[in-house]
């Protein structure tokens, strides 16, 4: 048996057409596509539609009353012989109130910013971020109701948003400004539209010590002065991980020393270049009494050794 239009808006034959007008309202939020994606409130909304369009016509609700009394009568469309339905009166019309599915919403993309260092440039790395995604809301599946009312777990959002971890392989060689892309990492679609993407920026912090300039790898190293005086070990970076370099006593700032096979992979020949070391000697900012006195002593040091060369 078909429902009557009067029971579709929950409204009874004596509700006033202000009564039903507010009944519909009510109903065709809740049930309208852009807030509700099911195929049941489909189907509910072009029902809603029809029988508002019946009630709230002083005409037309005058004979539809008379057609739920089982009163037949002739008019221009309608012989007075024919047995007719509800659904006949609106038979010429029945696309009117026809909705489509909500289209698919492709996600938003997602875009941070990731700082590297100069060694990690070179030889590649991996950072972990974080992203705030959003998802389907679990407990409305999008239609931001639930059960009739605003959608408690989502607060009629539609969606909840998330922290995820996500790892960024950064290659190597990669330059500074550079963009990569993680497909579908991004913010989550809509009504079966596909993700978002997440670009990562890439800002390479410069090290003003290591440097590479027509495939050689150049590196900066200070010395204190009495490493320089009595030689020792000094440990450097290079494009492979940390090397140790022996200074010899007496070195002298400036002079460099070479590293082997620490240096710029060639791709060809699948052998690496070398790393060049240039010595620099750093005064110390601060100096204590102690180490004062001994300066004070090796100059009157210095200073015999020279006047006793003068006078041979």
């Amino acid at each position: 048996m078909l429902k009557s239009y009067y029971d579709i808006l929950n409204v009874n034959a004596n509700s006033t057409k202000s009564e039903i007008k507010r009944q519909y309202h009510k109903l065709a939020r809740m049930y309208h596509p852009d807030i509700n994606s099911s195929l049941e409130a489909e189907e509910l909304f072009k029902e809603i539609n029809k029988a508002a369009d019946i009630l709230l016509d002083d005409n037309k609700r005058k004979n539809y009353d008379k057609l739920r009394s089982g009163y037949t009568f002739k008019t221009k469309q309608y012989s007075a012989s024919s047995n007719y339905t509800y659904n006949d009166l609106f038979k010429n019309n029945k696309n009117r109130y026809e909705t489509k599915a909500p289209s698919p919403i492709r996600g938003d993309d997602i875009t941070v910013n990731i700082k590297i260092d100069y060694m990690e440039a070179i030889l590649g790395t991996t950072r972990t971020v974080n992203i705030a995604q959003s998802s389907v809301c679990p407990k409305c599946k999008g239609h931001k109701f639930a059960n009739g009312k605003i959608c408690p777990n989502c607060n009629g959002q539609g969606e909840i948003s998330t922290l995820r971890k996500i790892n960024v392989k950064i290659p190597a060689q990669i330059k500074n400004n550079a963009k990569l892309r993680i497909k579908g990492e991004g913010k989550s679609g809509k009504f079966g539209g596909e993700n978002g993407n997440l670009y990562v920026i890439i800002t390479i912090e410069q090290n003003e010590d290591l440097k590479i300039k027509d495939g050689i790898v150049r590196y900066t190293a200070t010395i204190s002065p009495y490493t320089a005086i009595l030689g020792g070990n000094v440990a450097v970076p290079t494009l492979w991980g940390e090397a140790t370099i022996k200074i010899p006593p007496l070195t002298k700032a400036n002079q460099s020393f070479k590293l082997v096979d620490v240096g710029v992979l060639d791709e060809k020949t699948n052998k690496k270049g070398d790393e060049i070391v240039k010595i620099i000697i750093q005064i110390p900012n601060e100096i204590s009494k102690e180490e004062l006195a001994l300066y004070e002593k090796l100059r009157e040091i210095n200073q015999k050794k020279k006047n006793a060369n003068s006078i041979s």
